[in-house]
């Protein structure tokens, strides 16, 4: 510096000429805008640990019937409930309400849920549901891997069921935590089954769905393979009454003898479900 020392440098007076540089401050966007922070709050969040109780009422209030008419048939009778003034206001007030519920439901709803709770709802009760009390639960007519029609309730009727419903591939580690410790068990026991239950009510899915019934039977293992109903159509009505309000989670009932809804789990078991499911299947093929 030619015997200025740093110091001197420093403290010397800039002349008018000279042009500072200032470099401008980061711009700096609200908290809630950066794609870092939404990014967490949609796919990092904590599920939330407040769950409900478990539902005590499921199911039908009479026992199911089953319909063996054929389509022509069926047209005919609700061409003949038409007529029947109380029952078609009841029926019409009943889809008014359903229609309204789904128009008014987002699409995104069920993966919403979802990242609230994290899949659990809320632990399954640790008591059978009293048989005075139970509902029975309703006949499902769908097909079997031979692709034959097969109804549900045929298959329920004088054994002690674990009857699992998934919707999507994601739920099938759900009921999986539960069916394969209940197999485990019980697969010396005669008086006991697993009923499983493929729901898809997409029509464009169904149709992919027939097509991998060969795969489906492939790999699925020969002790599971009769019990494996594909139910192809829409049940959201009646999904209702089973509290089956997310599609994304997997759910099992243990059904008595007598198609009556008993005890009810979804989500990944935890092993107080597992143990809890197992003494309950116990006691129902003891019971009278």
């Amino acid at each position: 510096m030619h015997g200025v020392s740093l110091v001197d440098y420093q403290t010397q007076p800039l002349s008018p000429e000279t042009k500072i540089y200032r470099p401008h401050p980061p711009l700096m966007l609200p908290r809630r805008l950066c794609s870092r922070h939404v990014a967490r709050r949609l796919y990092s969040s904590k599920p939330e640990t407040d769950f409900r109780a478990a539902p005590t009422v499921l199911g039908l209030r009479q026992a199911p019937i089953v319909d063996r008419h054929g389509w022509l048939d069926r047209k005919k009778q609700k061409l003949r409930d038409l007529t029947d003034y109380d029952k078609a206001f009841a029926a019409h007030a009943a889809e008014r309400k359903h229609l309204v519920e789904e128009a008014t439901k987002s699409y995104f709803a069920d993966a919403h849920e979802m990242r609230k709770h994290g899949g659990k709802m809320y632990h399954a009760s640790d008591k059978l549901i009293k048989a005075e009390k139970a509902g029975y639960m309703p006949d499902f007519e769908g097909i079997n891997l031979e692709k034959k029609p097969v109804h549900t309730t045929d298959l329920l009727a004088g054994k002690v069921s674990l009857m699992s419903f998934v919707y999507a591939k994601y739920g099938e580690a759900h009921v999986n935590s539960f069916n394969e410790p209940f197999l485990q068990h019980f697969k010396e026991n005669p008086k006991v089954q697993l009923v499983e239950v493929n729901v898809q009510e997409n029509l464009m899915k169904q149709w992919l769905l027939r097509a991998f019934v060969p795969s489906i039977r492939r790999n699925l293992p020969d002790e599971r393979k009769d019990n494996y109903v594909l139910l192809l159509k829409d049940i959201s009505r009646v999904r209702k009454m089973l509290d089956m309000s997310n599609q994304y989670i997997g759910y099992v009932y243990l059904v008595d003898e007598q198609c009556r809804i008993r005890w009810t789990a979804h989500g990944i078991a935890t092993e107080q479900e597992v143990s809890n499911m197992l003494g309950m299947a116990e006691y129902l093929t003891k019971s009278p």
